[in-house]
């Protein structure tokens, strides 16, 4: 079985989902509450799909699935500590190698 086919990693397949909006956040009351706590910039928010019903006896093996999954490592943004910039969940585990 290929990496991030189902089955592989608890048997969760995941799908980062771009298109997803979330227009809570892009409200004016939102992006000014936003700006009064200095996190407009620093906050996102991104959609992921998944292939089962979520059980939550399962709760730790859909995290670490999540986590270790080839379509999320790519495209899940965190926001650098120490920059400052937005960065992939592949390139922060890159860095935390060589640490």
């Amino acid at each position: 079985m290929a990496a991030g086919e189902p089955g592989d990693l608890g048997g969760y397949y995941f799908r980062y989902l771009p298109q997803k909006t979330f227009q809570s956040l892009s409200t004016p009351e939102t992006t000014s509450r936003l700006r009064q706590w200095s996190m407009l910039g620093r906050i996102k928010a991104q959609s992921f799909g998944f292939d089962q019903t979520f059980q939550a006896y399962r709760k730790d093996d859909f995290v670490m699935a999540f986590f270790k999954d080839p379509n999320v490592i790519p495209n899940l943004k965190l926001l650098s500590e120490s920059s400052g910039q937005w960065i992939t969940l592949g390139f922060a585990s890159r860095r935390l190698r060589k640490i």
